[in-house]
């Protein structure tokens, strides 16, 4: 069962797996197209590579990476600060964990990107660009690492996405201008991981589906000799060969051995954390980990983000460790962000709102100058006093750690040509091994 059987005969059981996990419609399509024409179970080149924790809704920077232990309650909240392995930098006590890993660590606590909106803020913070109505559509940052730094002939995709945002139809997900080919594989459920195309009904049932859908299949193609339908087909056979792929156990996570999934903590962005890892080590260039739900305008959700807390100090703890014992962690940028952070004083509703104006994310691995704080809000977390980092500094930033000329041109399809990151950029170079020219 390898590369060497051919690459368009399908079998029986082959269709019916298929079918029986939608790989028959399109459900895995755009990176498949590329797959189809270029697939091959070989190692891709050497890369950079980047892991993207998204924090979905908005983390609060002061109950996790910019605490104000000297303000009023109403401003730091009733979790506490603690010291890190580099001294003079506290974080809050739900990431003890990540403290002492704080010397492979960047924290950007100037964020200030003047976006509240979450629509509009995801988009931004994924892509660079402010969505316009009727303008372009702009690729997300896994999108545009896939074009730039990815392998076409790789057997598995260059971008892959684990759990499920608070909108299940996430534009985060849309390759823009660059293509189906560079749209990721989704998969909500880390658990099942590829094992979802393995048969849900009886033996029998699936031989009668897998037949009417070879007829239909044959006679659509024969009858309608277009692009789609041809792709279509490619994007089947491609499917097999991931399937037929070594490649494909890194997505089987009972391989791991149990010490090494426990450390990785009993959830969801846990194991996402950790199939991020074994990724990333197959030679997969960007895979984004979501987390969901930061949104806590309410005391309810701002409770449960405490939950929240303790999973990213597991996951991405042992993430960087992991990443590190394998020689992984400066070929590999880790990102932890969301679309903004919330406001410093505490509302009403016991919770915290959208807020822009000055905001925390980190950077890990990568080449990152790590054990250093950059740039600084004022004692009550209101305003940004020292190094402000906008949007664009921030992606060019990432693209300079990545090897990705963020100053490149990339033409769309209808001729316009569109900068990586857009005029106006100041990487920061605090955080970067290498100057930039």
């Amino acid at each position: 069962m390898h590369q060497n059987r051919s690459n368009t005969t399908l079998t029986r059981r082959e269709w019916v797996r298929l079918s029986s996990a939608g790989i028959a419609g399109s459900s895995l399509s755009g990176w498949l197209g590329t797959l189809a024409a270029h697939a091959k179970d070989v190692s891709p080149k050497k890369h950079k590579s980047c892991v993207l924790l998204w924090m979905d809704g908005g983390p609060s920077q002061i109950e996790t990476f910019d605490p104000k232990p000297d303000a009023s309650e109403r401003v730091r909240g009733d979790l506490k600060a603690i010291a890190t392995s580099v001294p003079g930098i506290q974080i809050s006590e739900k990431f003890s964990k990540l403290s002492r890993l704080m010397q492979h660590v960047a924290i950007l606590r100037s964020m200030s990107t003047a976006e509240a909106d979450h629509g509009r803020a995801r988009i931004y913070m994924h892509t660079g660009y402010k969505p316009r109505m009727g303008g372009v559509n702009y690729p997300s940052l896994g999108s545009t690492v896939s074009a730039e730094i990815g392998w076409p002939e790789a057997a598995l995709p260059n971008f892959v996405v684990t759990g499920t945002p608070l909108n299940k139809h996430d534009v985060l997900r849309d390759p823009g201008f660059r293509g189906p080919k560079h749209q990721p594989l989704v998969l909500d459920d880390v658990k099942q991981g590829i094992e979802n195309l393995r048969p849900a009904v009886a033996a029998a049932e699936f031989d009668r589906r897998a037949g009417l859908l070879q007829r239909l299949e044959a006679e659509f193609t024969r009858t309608n000799q277009a692009t789609r339908a041809r792709s279509h087909q490619e994007s089947l056979n491609a499917a097999l060969r991931l399937m037929r792929s070594p490649h494909s156990r890194a997505f089987d996570l009972s391989l791991e051995p149990e010490n090494s999934r426990s450390a990785y903590g009993d959830s969801d962005f846990g194991r996402g954390c950790l199939l991020a890892r074994r990724l990333v080590e197959s030679g997969v260039p960007f895979v984004e980990v979501y987390l969901s739900n930061w949104d806590s305008h309410v005391k309810r959700v701002a409770e449960q983000t405490r939950t929240l807390m303790s999973q990213v100090d597991a996951g991405a703890s042992a993430l960087v460790r992991d990443l590190e014992t394998r020689g992984l962690l400066e070929d590999t940028l880790i990102i932890w962000m969301g679309e903004f952070g919330r406001t410093p004083t505490i509302n009403s509703n016991a919770g915290r709102d959208h807020y822009a104006k000055a905001w925390t994310t980190m950077l890990m691995g990568g080449g990152v100058k790590g054990g250093q704080v950059v740039g600084a809000t004022d004692s009550q977390g209101r305003e940004v006093k020292d190094r402000p980092i906008t949007v664009k500094d921030f992606m060019a930033t990432i693209c300079q750690l990545l090897g990705i000329d963020y100053r490149k041109e990339v033409t769309t399809p209808n001729g316009r040509p569109i900068r990586i990151v857009d005029k106006g950029e100041r990487v920061v170079e605090e955080v970067v091994s290498k100057p930039t020219s």
